[in-house]
């Protein structure tokens, strides 16, 4: 995937949109979910999906995550966000504004982090001083982002069962058997392959294949999204927010937060903050606007902002490189 590309048309926004809601959704249902003409919106989806612009791809569930923020050596920092990006355990890796020129999400669990911290990333070369925070509760994923693109209506249309609220604890996973593996490896490349392409290659039935991507997907061991610039769908300012809040208020301001179809991420941390979250806005006026003459804003205590210059990985997917993120399993 290439950043800097043009706005998407309005149509192939609201596409976009649909398969946020739901991944695996058929052209058909979507296209009756936004009143559009089937072959149109076959038509469009797939030119989306071919182009690289947007891709829809199966991401292991987290048992355990942490916020690594990283100072780097003048020159650095984009060595070290493409040497994270290439990481098999990063989620998310933004070469941001600020202080700290590298922010990323990495997967581990509680019995491997002091290694992490201790031994593996200091050895990065470029990385100057980091600072690791342990996600202690996820409000909203990026999975979970809704754009303001379409309705009320629409976005019913199109949900699929909810499984449940998926926080990840730390604990160390359970074994994921061969046949999980190798299901989850296809999703990585493209989570929407057919059940039938998907049986071809796994070596088993469809009926099998059904039942076991249901098993996967409600044990949270995989969560479908899409992989889209957020100014593509004419977000073209995005931060990240560090906020200190009192206890007191903290449940009050996540509340107020989650009104906003701007935050596409956010989570509690144990460190100095209580949270982050990522914003996307349609503009720098906006981004102000949001994080300073809002209800939520009014609670906190202290709230910084770093713009994101670039994001070389998004949901585990290196967008630098041909690549997917099918090397994850």
């Amino acid at each position: 995937m290439t950043q800097g590309r043009a706005e998407l048309d309005p149509l192939s926004a609201r596409i976009t949109a649909a398969l946020q809601v739901n991944p695996r959704a058929s052209w058909a249902s979507i296209a009756d979910a936004l009143g559009e003409p089937e072959r149109t919106v076959t038509r469009r989806g797939r030119e989306l999906l071919d182009s690289g612009s947007v891709r829809v791809v199966g991401v292991i569930g987290a048992t355990g995550a942490v916020i690594l923020r990283a100072r780097c050596h003048v020159g650095m920092a984009r060595a070290v966000s493409v040497g994270l990006a290439r990481r098999d355990d990063t989620m998310f890796v933004y070469a941001t504004s600020g202080h700290e020129e590298c922010i990323a999400e990495i997967l581990v669990d509680d019995a491997h982090l002091a290694d992490l911290m201790l031994d593996d990333l200091p050895s990065i070369s470029g990385i100057r001083r980091i600072r690791v925070d342990p996600i202690t509760h996820v409000y909203r994923s990026v999975r979970e982002w809704r754009p303001n693109i379409l309705d009320h209506a629409q976005v019913a249309a199109l949900t699929p069962p909810v499984h449940g609220d998926y926080q990840p604890d730390g604990r160390l996973g359970s074994e994921i058997s061969a046949l999980h593996r190798s299901i989850l490896r296809v999703l990585a490349e493209d989570a929407r392959t057919t059940t039938s392409e998907i049986a071809r290659v796994v070596g088993t039935t469809e009926n099998t294949v059904r039942r076991h991507m249901e098993t996967l997907e409600r044990t949270n061991k995989s969560r479908l999204r899409v992989v889209v610039e957020p100014a593509l769908l004419g977000y073209t300012a995005e931060a990240m927010v560090w906020v200190k809040v009192a206890p007191r208020q903290h449940d009050d301001l996540v509340g107020l937060l989650l009104e906003h179809s701007e935050v596409r991420y956010a989570v509690a941390v144990a460190g100095a903050e209580s949270l982050l979250i990522n914003f996307a806005c349609p503009d720098r006026i906006a981004l102000h606007e949001m994080t300073t003459h809002t209800a939520w804003s009014a609670l906190a205590d202290s709230i910084s902002v770093v713009s994101v210059l670039g994001a070389t990985k998004r949901s585990g997917n290196r967008l630098f490189a041909s690549q997917s993120a099918a090397y994850l399993y």
